[in-house]
């Protein structure tokens, strides 16, 4: 019997594959959601910010005049969040998420609070840069799986607020 017990857990695949095979199966509403749930976790952080330093005129606080108003960035980061999940979805269903789009991914997540909390503006400008560089190392696995189109809006926005962190950390020095 104990024979039997040991050949049957041998047969059975490690506890961390069967994780990733249900994680693999979520369907896309989970990675849409967690995608949101993850974008939104900072936003207590955001907000604070907003009103005591980057969107305060009390404030030394210098933006260039292209910034965006601050009702933009809700939508779009919701928009961006949104298809990140989708294209999430597509490529675990594919076959799993690659390690450059998790190191992307904690990346992306470091980014609220070493700007907005912090004030580190230079040092989230290179965090920037990282974002655009494994986004766009992680866009051929997602072109596999037929959802590279879909971060398309996300790597775009990265572009522009790299550019935009760029000018803020050259502003205010």
């Amino acid at each position: 019997l104990l024979l039997i017990a040991a050949a049957a857990s041998a047969l059975q695949p490690p506890r961390l594959q069967q994780r990733r095979t249900r994680l693999h199966a979520a369907p896309a509403p989970a990675y849409v959601a967690g995608a949101c749930l993850t974008g939104i976790a900072w936003k207590p952080v955001v907000t604070r910010a907003m009103d005591e330093w980057y969107d305060n005129d009390d404030t030394k606080f210098r933006r260039p005049a292209w910034a965006p108003p601050r009702k933009w960035f809700p939508p779009i980061w919701r928009a961006n969040y949104f298809l990140i999940g989708l294209a999430a979805s597509r490529r675990a269903a594919f076959g799993g998420i690659p390690r450059i789009a998790w190191v992307h991914y904690l990346l992306n997540m470091c980014w609220a609070p070493l700007f907005f909390h912090y004030r580190r503006l230079k040092a989230a400008v290179v965090l920037n840069a990282a974002l655009v560089l494994t986004l766009v190392a992680a866009l051929p696995s997602f072109a596999e799986a037929g959802a590279a189109l879909l971060l398309a809006p996300y790597l775009g926005w990265l572009a522009f607020a790299t550019a935009l962190s760029l000018q803020i950390a050259r502003l205010n020095p």
